[in-house]
């Protein structure tokens, strides 16, 4: 018969051995590719301070060598909240897939939060995340995005709508505002959680992809037999860019990069991927024809009309969802602007052309 004065001793060693073990398991780092983001910074911090038990909890911000005051803002920011360890590392090569390398490498957690200098997770973001993967299969997870204006002008709100839209971006879930399911297996999300074997089992973030390293670090994922899940219980406010310059360096950069994944992985392309690089392609195709085909002409004119009632149409949508109605008529122009710099890119980049990595900046 077992000793009772022992009972108590030897329940209470177990007790003390899962708990470090769930301490282990569960302690969150999360890693943000930063580089000139003060006027952003300081509200990611903040929201994300609370987000998880800050005594296995720690914020990793991995800084592309800042030329504004981003630095000053995150040390401010860590001398209101002494208790959290918040951990600055030097990014020199200023692009995100090698900034979440150095991140999660000095990460302390087993369990990564990827987020960003431009995110805002909702409340419960990092717990809910941490809570899902622990589902049978679960590698990824992450929640929707809502896409907000980073500024107070007609054209941001313009930019923020489109690049919510299916018109705009397909049939991307993270980015629709509205889902079936509370949860459900995608193809990609955006600011997700995993646990750090897996990135190590993967080879970690593909550095040389400058852009949609996440959407091939969750294809592998996908390939290795666990699923890249998008929760609906709460979400990430993203700030989309403010003008038409800006949105069209983000689309080139993306369009590019999209390529160089399709070359890395051919299956994975999806139906949204080819859409804008068709368009482009019978633009062209139709304009050359047109020199000496009359009704290669015609069949131009009908595609542009069609696309821009397309687009008036789905303008209108987004505007009344917004109730600015007067953003009706700039919605094509922004449409075209996502739809032409992207197929132009992904072409380019099909054939071999390169981006000057200035381009490719960790902003």
């Amino acid at each position: 018969m077992r000793n009772q004065s022992e009972a108590p001793s030897t329940l209470q060693d177990l007790a003390r051995i899962a708990q470090s073990q769930l301490n282990a398991e569960e302690s969150v780092s999360v890693v943000i590719p930063c580089y000139n983001e003060a006027n952003f910074i300081r509200k990611v911090l903040e929201n994300l301070a609370d987000q998880y038990d800050s005594s296995r909890y720690e914020i990793i911000v991995v800084d592309g060598r800042s030329e504004d005051r981003t630095r000053d803002e995150i040390e401010a920011f860590k001398s209101t909240r002494p208790e959290l360890p918040v951990v600055l590392v030097d990014n020199p090569a200023r692009n995100i897939p090698v900034a979440l390398n150095l991140g999660i490498a000095a990460a302390r957690g087993e369990i990564i939060a990827r987020m960003d200098a431009h995110a805002v997770p909702s409340e419960g973001y990092v717990r809910r995340c941490v809570e899902v993967l622990s589902q049978e299969d679960a590698g990824v997870v992450g929640m929707p995005c809502h896409v907000l204006a980073g500024a107070d002008t007609m054209l941001a709100r313009a930019i923020a709508s489109a690049v919510s839209h299916p018109f705009g971006i397909g049939d991307a879930k993270y980015r629709l505002s509205k889902g079936v399911a509370l949860q459900e297996a995608v193809d990609t999300v955006a600011f997700s959680c995993f646990r750090k074997s897996l990135w190590q089992e993967l080879g970690g973030f593909n550095e040389s992809l400058l852009t949609n390293e996440d959407y091939d670090f969750n294809y592998r994922v996908r390939r290795c037999g666990q699923q890249v899940i998008l929760d609906r219980s709460g979400h990430c406010d993203y700030f989309a860019r403010t003008t038409l310059r800006e949105l069209a360096a983000q689309y080139f950069r993306y369009g590019h990069w999209k390529a160089q994944m399709v070359k890395l992985h051919p299956r994975s392309i999806r139906m949204r991927h080819s859409i804008a690089p068709a368009f482009v392609a019978s633009l062209v195709v139709l304009a050359l024809a047109g020199l000496v085909w009359q009704v290669a002409r015609w069949l131009l004119l009908v595609e542009l009309s069609v696309y821009l009632l397309l687009a008036l149409g789905a303008g209108w949508q987004a505007a009344r969802k917004t109730g600015d109605l007067g953003m009706t008529l700039l919605m094509p122009v922004v449409f075209a602007t996502i739809h032409l710099t992207w197929g132009v890119s992904f072409i380019r980049g099909l054939f071999g052309l390169r981006l000057n990595r200035d381009d490719c900046l960790c902003a």
